[in-house]
């Protein structure tokens, strides 16, 4: 099983897990790390490592990140750009990783990518593109 890390700004990353475990029940090989306000890269960077460590289960482990450019990428694709097996997405958003955590079971890392860019794409309706399918 690819192993997720949530790394986002101040809360962000532990609220997202609180909701998708409320959708999709509690899930093994999850973590969510918050950059704090004082925290450099280089301390988020170890952070990251570690909990890279703490999810990898041999099949590769997907890092969402909440924006591309700022310190959570920064410090995670710094970390993939040195480590096979590990691949960063941005944009975090609950349809994103709800969707992966449910078919994450028997995917491969290149396929949850795909799957987590499409679902948090998707995820972004306005309530007129909602009603005129119906």
């Amino acid at each position: 099983m690819v192993g997720v890390l949530v790394v986002a700004h101040g809360e962000m990353a532990s609220g997202l897990l609180d909701a998708a475990r409320m959708i999709v029940g509690d899930q093994e090989a999850l973590l969510a790390l918050s950059l704090q306000e004082m925290e450099d890269v280089e301390g988020l960077m170890d952070k990251v490592e570690g909990a890279i460590s703490q999810v990898d289960t041999g099949e590769g482990v997907l890092v969402l990140v909440d924006l591309p450019g700022a310190s959570p990428f920064n410090a995670s694709a710094r970390i993939a750009m040195q480590r096979e097996g590990i691949e960063v997405v941005t944009g975090v958003n609950l349809p994103m990783l709800a969707e992966l955590l449910v078919m994450r079971d028997g995917s491969s890392l290149e396929e949850l990518v795909d799957i987590a860019k499409e679902a948090g794409i998707s995820g972004v309706r306005t309530l007129s593109e909602i009603l005129e399918k119906k």
